[in-house]
């Protein structure tokens, strides 16, 4: 009933998870493997891959941001993932504009749904990636959000959202 592997190289499923613009400085980088790991104090986590032209920036500044674009930008936030900061300026090449930046010098993307400002607090090598474990400082969040979040399946197919459901909860 199931294949099975022994890499997530070799494996082909679909490991559905949001996607957003990461923002060290003016370089873009299209990055899906992220998660908050603590509420109070709010922090996250990214992991980065060591070969990253990012990787060298996030080293050196210290913050980043995360710009949760919506759907429709979908062309805009595969082509960051498909070509190197190091030798093509991407924020340029995107054509989306900013908001400014914020008080660490990363760029905000005016088409955002909301954005994360963070600090690096900590990090952790293993593997190919470095994990950057980040604080939260500034939540930036825009009154018209989409609800069609940027979802990477993995080998370059993407996907949203169909429907947003509400449940309240009685207690």
């Amino acid at each position: 009933m199931f294949d099975v592997y022994t890499s997530l190289e070799k494996s082909n499923h679909s490991q559905p998870r949001v996607t957003a613009l990461m923002a060290c400085q003016n370089n873009l980088m299209a990055a899906s493997w992220h998660m908050p790991i603590s509420k109070s104090p709010f922090r996250y986590a990214v992991a980065v891959r060591e070969e990253n032209y990012t990787h060298t920036l996030l080293k050196e500044h210290g913050a980043f941001s995360l710009n949760f674009l919506p759907f429709e930008y979908l062309d805009i936030v595969d082509m960051t993932g498909r070509i190197h900061g190091n030798t093509v300026n991407k924020l340029a090449k995107s054509g989306l504009e900013t908001e400014g930046n914020d008080e660490h010098g990363n760029v905000l993307l005016k088409a955002s749904d909301f954005i994360y400002t963070c600090k690096i607090c900590d990090t952790y090598s293993n593997g190919d990636h470095t994990i950057f474990i980040a604080d939260v400082t500034k939540i930036y969040v825009n009154e018209n959000q989409s609800n069609k979040p940027i979802l990477f399946t993995g080998r370059g197919r993407y996907t949203t959202s169909s429907q947003v459901t509400i449940v309240k909860q009685v207690l």
